[in-house]
């Protein structure tokens, strides 16, 4: 006859890390930092519930906390290499303090929005971390989302107070634009994204600013580009600024999906990567180029772990709105030794 197994109870959980029953509740409650609990024994606590499989009873802690222990993330492309990196990294890291994170892709359309707020509202996520889409208006999410609270990350608007973690966007667009420049590049293109949220301008700026302090900003050099069905224009910038009599011998290319179209589009083209054209882009591009391409690198896990912990200061402090905190994270530029 097979015996029933016993259903664990925190004092269990208690018993086996060697604390408090109260502490264990605390920890489980997700009001560790509230009564000063340390993050050593909130791991120890988390770990060993894990281990003893213990179930807490979502219902009776919803009703007895007011939180779901639940919160969103929402991006804009889940099949960019960026985000999907963010979604693992966000929801293994808030995994581990106890939380169940949903995922919603937008998809960069903005009809989506007012859906995707009603689902969190109705399933009363206790917080948002959001990946803004591109080029909406900013009352439309403050209207939206008056009362959960919510971090930006990556994306943001200048004036909309809400927090948010960031890369340093302009000082590392200025450092890609200088070793370009280093590397002796004097027509130096750009192609980004046309956007009015905040990083994507200051990626721009950064790139302006050296330029024009070196006199070497072209305006005809510079290629904006829609969110979608963008390929043929790119094509067609490239091919008319590779022709010119001083063609173009820099590159900079401010994001990941972007880059990918790009190089795609010179190879086709038979340009000699690193050699005819140096180019500098956002992330890793994994394409068989025979050529190792620098780029920027974002501390992606930092930034999940940065936005999580912002999170949870949001929702204890149980305000959305008011004395918003930045957050900006140092990227980095991945360069290979036989770069020329």
């Amino acid at each position: 006859m097979r015996r029933k197994q016993t259903k664990v109870s925190m004092q269990d959980v208690a018993d086996a890390v060697g604390v408090s029953l109260s502490t264990v509740s605390f920890v489980l409650n997700g009001q560790e930092k509230k009564f000063r609990i340390s993050a050593d024994i909130s791991k120890q606590v988390w770990e060993m519930a894990k281990k003893m499989n213990y179930q807490v009873n979502e219902i009776a802690r919803s009703l007895r906390t007011g939180l779901t222990r639940t919160v969103a993330l929402i991006v804009a492309d889940i099949s960019d290499q960026f985000y999907s990196g963010l979604a693992f990294h966000f929801q293994e890291y808030a995994e581990s303090k106890g939380y169940t994170v949903i995922v919603i892709n937008t998809g960069e359309k903005q009809e989506r929005v007012n859906s995707v707020f009603n689902i969190l509202k109705n399933r009363k996520v206790d917080g948002i971390l959001m990946v803004p889409i591109a080029n909406i208006a900013e009352g439309v999410i403050e209207r939206l989302n008056p009362d959960i609270p919510m971090v930006f990350v990556d994306r943001y608007f200048d004036k909309m107070e809400t927090s948010r973690v960031i890369i340093n966007n302009y000082e590392i667009s200025k450092m890609v634009t200088q070793l370009l420049i280093g590397k002796g590049c004097k027509r130096i293109a750009l192609i980004t994204y046309r956007d009015s949220l905040q990083h994507m301008q200051d990626r721009k700026k950064g790139y302006t600013d050296v330029l024009s302090k070196n006199g070497l900003l072209d305006d005809k050099m510079i290629c904006e580009v829609g969110y979608t069905d963008y390929k043929n224009t790119i094509s067609d910038f490239l091919k008319r600024i590779w022709n010119l009599p001083a063609p173009v011998d820099g590159l900079f290319i401010t994001t990941g999906g972007l880059s990918s179209v790009v190089i795609r589009c010179l190879v086709k083209m038979g340009v000699k990567l690193q050699s005819d054209i140096q180019i500098i882009g956002f992330d890793r591009m994994d394409m068989a180029v025979n050529v190792s391409i620098p780029y920027v690198r974002q501390p992606v896990k930092e930034i999940c772990e940065n936005a999580f912990d912002l999170l949870m200061s949001r929702i204890d402090s149980g305000n959305n709105a008011g004395n918003p905190v930045e957050s900006a994270i140092p990227a980095s530029i991945v360069t290979d030794a036989d770069w020329p």
